[in-house]
């Protein structure tokens, strides 16, 4: 499969060129005018890597940055910075970002740099702690198909020290389960295509399954809805509020 890039620019001209250049060279690239329709794009589908301009209109590239931020200082996926603005470069020194070019660049270094970064984060466990100072960053699938509500999911988990990937239905939460192997799941009651009892069933008959801390909602508080699950291999939240889901993942991913 291939990698997926997220190109923000306010340019027509840079997203058309150096997205047709990125394809040719075999990636997957979806492009955005501005940080606050990159962030929506990123509800629908989390990229391997973003190229950022900085000097945008709108909330621009710092606040897309700061959006995407843990209370960690990492971001949520890799982020390389290309901007005309040279001077910001001291600025970036001490920022965990996947790296730095200033326009015009070269395409044969960008396609060098965004490999680069690429190779380096593949070479990192994923779901694996990540020791940052006293603190952790891990990976954690959220399956859930309203694009709001995962927005703020996604903003609670990441306050609590979590990278997220989105996706929408039971079979895609098992398919990144499975290629993923987060530290853990968050996934709805009444899941699409494949209810949370059902995805539960086949995770545990797989290796990277068996032990995986599961944290499951639902929006009714009603005693039948839970009847199925079993509450010794599962987190229950009642209620989709995106800070008592936070707290359940820290609270089952030991």
């Amino acid at each position: 499969m291939s990698q997926h890039l997220l190109l923000i620019d306010d340019d027509p001209h840079i997203r058309m060129m150096l997205g047709d250049f990125l394809i040719a060279s075999g990636y997957e690239v979806t492009c955005a005018e501005s940080g606050e329709v990159a962030l929506q794009r990123m509800t629908e589908q989390l990229p391997d890597l973003v190229i950022l301009d900085m000097g945008m209109p709108g909330m621009g590239g710092t606040g897309f940055l700061e959006r995407i931020t843990d209370r960690l200082g990492r971001t949520r996926v890799p982020v390389l910075v290309l901007t005309a603005r040279g001077e910001l470069a001291e600025f970036f020194t001490d920022k965990q970002i996947g790296g730095f070019l200033t326009k015009p660049a070269d395409p044969d270094e960008l396609l060098a740099e965004v490999q680069r970064i690429l190779f380096v984060e593949s070479d990192l466990p994923q779901g694996d702690t990540l020791v940052l100072g006293s603190d952790v960053h891990r990976l954690l699938v959220l399956a859930e198909p309203n694009p709001i509500r995962a927005n703020a999911f996604c903003e609670a988990l990441g306050k609590a020290g979590f990278s997220v990937e989105v996706v929408h239905t039971g079979p895609e939460a098992v398919e990144s389960v499975i290629a993923r192997r987060p530290a853990g799941l968050v996934i709805p009651l009444d899941a699409e295509e494949l209810s949370a009892d059902a995805v539960l069933e086949i995770l545990r008959k797989l290796p990277s399954g068996k032990q995986l801390p599961v944290v499951i909602y639902a929006a009714e508080t009603k005693p039948h809805v839970w009847s199925f699950i079993d509450p010794r291999q599962v987190t229950r939240v009642e209620g989709r509020n995106g800070l008592t889901i936070a707290q359940a993942a820290l609270t089952a991913i030991h």
